[in-house]
């Protein structure tokens, strides 16, 4: 069997393993972000409303609409639960990977870029964001489908790019970048520029062409993403302002949004933990970076987003995203022509340890954790290291990158054990299963310093049906007080057990609970009276 033959079999089992893992865990949804947008998605199908997204009948203006109409697409498809909402964003990753291995390919070559295609897909935070059900995942296959579309219009040694390939690539390059605008807003547009920039850097006698591209591309996007954005604007007045201006501008410019007031170095510890297990090649890759003007594309590339989103004002882990398949592509360049042992252990000892160090963060943090879990976490870590012992007695060219695509699914398998135990403390399904079995909702159901997402997802539609803001929502604790006051006796206060002892300490006796569902406290109104009144 070839060599390069292996190489593409490990790249297409990880990508089915990255896409099956999470759905065979079946974890819960996760809050703050997966179960909102799960449940906005959700209510998108039932009010058959696909132009304004909306979380309890009130408009949610923050996020365009591409994502949430995948959802719901898959919601039509294949039913209301956890394995619908998680197929899109698992399908945007597995995209992703193929686009970066893709864009890999056309700058270093196949090897190169099959490598770069299974470090994108498991370097941490990429891996964790297809996860889940957030936006940001499915912006990075658009953007770098568009970078490729640029790059395909530079003219190489002996080689011409004809006006009508130009004006091809500069469509295509529209068509993603118009559906990055619908996913994302306009950060799509500003990595292909900076991609469009460093090459141009590179190649200075390919700035008509790549102009050209991006002048096409540009109007292309606008005709592709307008109609949505129009529509909006005719629905809710204000709203081009509110995120192009708001959103965008300004939220960049001031600390305006409430991702403002990180530090300047924000991203640092984001992309160096992010960029884990394959961080430590990145310093060797660093010092060969000289050695090749197209190397220093992709550099310049991951350096000048890297200052662009330093120098914002709103900072958030997910923004970072764009950044990493640079970041692949530099590794995927570096291994495709190095074998390095030093840095291969660390990856082999940061992939063994992981799924253990998450159930010792899960003990730590919120208690015992069942025993099964420990023994199954430890066998997938020793078939992690008994993999990486493999991989460094392998004599086939690449062998190393392929036994790194058997030690990762090893290390996903633990993960996975973890991460569905880990989502019982960040998920309101065992709350909404009790509301349920109840079969009425209750005057006022208030959950204490948590966001409410996917509880309304798995309310039953008869109670979903009769939620709104007035009998379903978030609580301060200053509020829950507030609340009890004046709440009818059957109004209800979930408390995750991990807030309980700061909870008590409102009362000078504690509040007789009523039920207990999953890792939350349910108390009613009339028992929080009671308790206050003893003071």
């Amino acid at each position: 069997m070839s060599t390069m033959l292996t190489l593409r079999r490990a790249f297409a089992l990880l990508a089915l393993a990255l896409v099956a893992a999470p759905l065979l865990a079946s974890a819960p949804l996760f809050d703050p972000d997966e179960g909102l947008h799960a449940a906005i998605a959700q209510e998108m199908v039932q009010r058959g409303d696909y132009v304004t997204p909306t979380f309890l009948d009130q408009p949610f203006l923050d996020k365009p609409i591409l994502f949430f109409w995948a959802e719901a697409g898959s919601l039509r498809l294949f039913g209301h639960h956890e394995a619908a909402i998680r197929i899109p964003p698992l399908l945007f990753g597995l995209l992703g990977m193929i686009a970066v291995a893709g864009l890999g390919r056309a700058l270093f070559g196949e090897p190169a870029g099959l490598i770069a295609g299974i470090a994108y897909g498991t370097m941490l935070l990429p891996l964790g964001v297809s996860e889940v059900a957030v936006h940001d995942v499915g912006l990075v296959p658009f953007m770098v489908a568009a970078c490729w579309c640029l790059l395909a219009c530079v003219p190489g040694p002996g080689r011409t790019v004809s006006a009508r390939r130009i004006a091809l690539m500069g469509i295509v390059a529209g068509l993603c970048l118009g559906l990055s605008i619908l996913t994302k807003g306009l950060v799509g547009v500003v990595f292909t520029g900076i991609f469009g920039v460093c090459l141009v850097v590179h190649r200075p006698s390919a700035i008509r062409q790549v102009a050209i591209a991006l002048t096409i591309a540009g109007v292309v996007a606008v005709l592709v993403a307008a109609p949505w954005y129009i529509a909006m604007e005719g629905a809710h007045p204000g709203y081009l302002h509110y995120y192009f201006v708001e959103r965008h501008l300004q939220g960049y410019l001031t600390a305006t949004q409430r991702h403002a007031g990180r530090p300047f170095w924000y991203y640092v510890p984001i992309v160096l933990g992010g960029a884990l297990p394959w961080t430590a090649y990145l310093i060797g890759a660093a010092r060969s970076a000289r050695g090749s003007r197209l190397r220093l594309v992709v550099w310049g590339w991951f350096v000048i987003g890297l200052a662009f989103l330093s120098i914002g004002e709103s900072k958030l882990v997910t923004y970072a995203l764009p950044l990493f398949p640079a970041l692949a592509i530099i590794v995927g360049e570096y291994l495709a022509v190095s074998q390095v042992r030093r840095a291969f252990l660390v990856h082999v000892i940061v992939l063994a340890l992981l799924p253990p160090l998450g159930l010792i963060a899960l003990h730590w943090k919120y208690g015992p954790v069942r025993p099964w879990t420990w023994s199954a976490v430890v066998l997938f870590s020793v078939l992690t290291v008994e993999a990486g012992r493999r991989a460094r007695q392998s004599r086939l060219e690449h062998g190393l990158i392929v036994w790194i695509a058997g030690m990762s699914i090893c290390a996903l398998a633990g993960m996975m054990i973890v991460a569905p135990q880990v989502a019982n403390w960040m998920t309101s399904r065992d709350l909404a299963a009790v509301l349920n079995r109840e079969g009425v909702l209750p005057s006022r159901v208030s959950v204490l310093d948590e966001r409410i997402g996917s509880l309304v997802f798995y309310l039953d539609p008869p109670l979903r049906a009769d939620a709104s803001r007035r009998r379903l929502d978030e609580a301060t604790f200053t509020d829950a007080v507030a609340l009890a006051r004046v709440d009818p006796p059957d109004a209800v206060l979930a408390v995750r057990n991990t807030h309980l002892p700061h909870f008590y300490r409102l009362f000078s006796s504690p509040p007789v609970p009523f039920a207990t569902a999953g890792t939350f406290t349910l108390f009613r109104a009339e028992a929080l009276r009671q308790a206050m009144e003893m003071r």
